[in-house]
């Protein structure tokens, strides 16, 4: 029997992390470039433009908010040439940026406004308002939430607002703790580093539940905290906005590891992570700030030095050739839980096609298949048309769990893992999960 089904194909690209960073110098006015495998540091790698703050990369290339000069600088990631200075508005004052798609958005923290970017036409192309003094951001399933810091009210109404990313729409407004300057995904959950006002109010991490768009947790760390890192083991760390001490939670049950009463230090202004490697940044002002490179037994491995007054690290993504073919998520409702995970995970979909053959493997991160989850699928009826395997069902619900061990049983390390569901031997979605131990 012939499905009448339509597949729209798109190709996924495996991303890893490479040990090459990237370091904005605001005081120098310069971007370093620093190979952390060989040691060999570049502080002039691009010159830029007025009172440079943050930065983000994409495979060609990185883009530099550049504050005082009210645009985004773009530079070619190979050669460090700036190809364009897109301009964002006058007195905007952008702070920071984040990438999506085709587009590219900034807050501009003067004058209360998010703008969208084409990155193919290097241009504003839209813009909407949002709260006072809008800081860092966060893109999760379609929306993008953004930090109203309203620092030039005295903090007084400090909030995220919620922006679809289809209509460009302001759609809610959220009440946070004072100063949200930092956001961060953090297993399907919004992470708000709200650092306090620099004196009698310390700072809180609070957790947005995207569904619900409600604060759901609170917790205290004190100090004044920053952005933030995660581990493979499920420890975040945050920086300390007076580049002092280092702060970490735990990312499952929020259980606070260090605060601002048992701070690990010596710490910095901003953090970095890979899946082998802490990188913290930090120094005294008018002075070359170091980043200090600590393994996840927080045990220093070395120093690097940049140059004057650095506002941001980020770590270089290494695209790999690997690709796999992947169908929209909405038309199998492809999803685990929870993700991160330890020591198990629960994997759903649902199909509707009759007469079909559906498989559910596990891949790592090299291409090789290490379980094959289709004999143990959960179903919530009995089968008649649809077979999983070797068994013969209809379409409907299904629910798998995972627990963390090969085709022979044994255990797996700790690290990313996809799981790729096929229909008819055809792949119709591939995701991404991380098991932590």
């Amino acid at each position: 029997m012939k499905r009448n089904l339509t597949f729209v194909f798109v190709v996924m690209s495996l991303s890893l992390w490479c040990a090459v960073g990237f370091v904005v110098n605001s005081g120098s006015e310069t971007l370093s470039r620093i190979d952390f495998e060989t040691g060999e540091i570049n502080n002039t790698f691009a010159v830029l433009g007025s009172m440079p703050n943050r930065i983000v990369l994409t495979q060609d290339f990185a883009y530099v908010v550049n504050s005082g000069d009210n645009s985004i600088q773009k530079i070619e990631m190979e050669t460090g040439s700036t190809v364009a200075n897109i301009f964002i508005a006058l007195s905007s004052n952008p702070y920071d940026i984040i990438i999506e798609g085709d587009f590219a958005y900034v807050t501009g923290g003067l004058i209360n406004k998010v703008y969208k970017i084409d990155l193919n036409l290097d241009e504003v192309v839209s813009c909407v308002d949002v709260g006072g003094n809008p800081a860092g951001m966060a893109v999760f399933d379609g929306r993008l939430y953004v930090g109203n810091t309203d620092y030039s009210n005295y903090y007084a109404n400090c909030s995220v607002s919620i922006i679809d990313l289809n209509t460009f729409e302001v759609t809610a407004t959220v009440p946070t703790e004072v100063n949200p300057q930092f956001l961060s995904v953090i297993n399907d959950n919004i992470h708000i580093s709200c650092g306090g006002d620099w004196g009698g109010i310390s700072g809180k991490i609070c957790i947005l539940d995207p569904i619900t768009e409600e604060i759901t947790d609170i917790i205290e760390i004190g100090g004044v905290t920053s952005n933030f890192a995660v581990a493979p083991g499920g420890i975040v760390y945050v920086g300390d906005g007076f580049g002092y001490n280092l702060f970490a939670y735990d990312a499952l049950d929020y259980s606070v590891i260090y605060g601002s009463s048992n701070p690990f230090t010596p710490g910095g202004v901003m953090v970095a992570a890979n899946d082998e490697n802490l990188f913290v940044l930090g120094g005294e002002w008018g002075q070359n700030f170091t980043i200090k490179k600590f393994d996840f037994e927080e045990n220093l491995i070395n120093e690097y030095t940049v140059a004057l007054y650095a506002t941001d690290i980020k770590l270089m993504p290494e695209f790999t050739g690997i690709t796999n073919e992947q169908l929209p998520v909405t038309n199998y409702q492809l999803t685990n839980y929870p993700n991160p995970f330890n020591p198990s995970t629960t994997i759903s979909f649902s199909v509707t096609q009759t007469s079909s053959f559906v498989t559910l493997e596990i891949y790592n991160l090299k291409g090789q298949k290490i379980k094959d989850l289709s004999p143990i699928l959960c179903h919530p009826e009995p089968f008649d048309k649809l077979r999983i395997g070797s068994v013969e069902g209809r379409g409907g619900n299904f629910n798998s769990t995972w627990n963390g061990t090969d085709q022979n049983n044994n255990p797996v390390s700790s690290g990313v893992y996809f799981y790729q569901l096929k229909i008819d031997g055809e792949v119709a979605g591939s995701h991404k999960m991380l098991m932590m131990k």
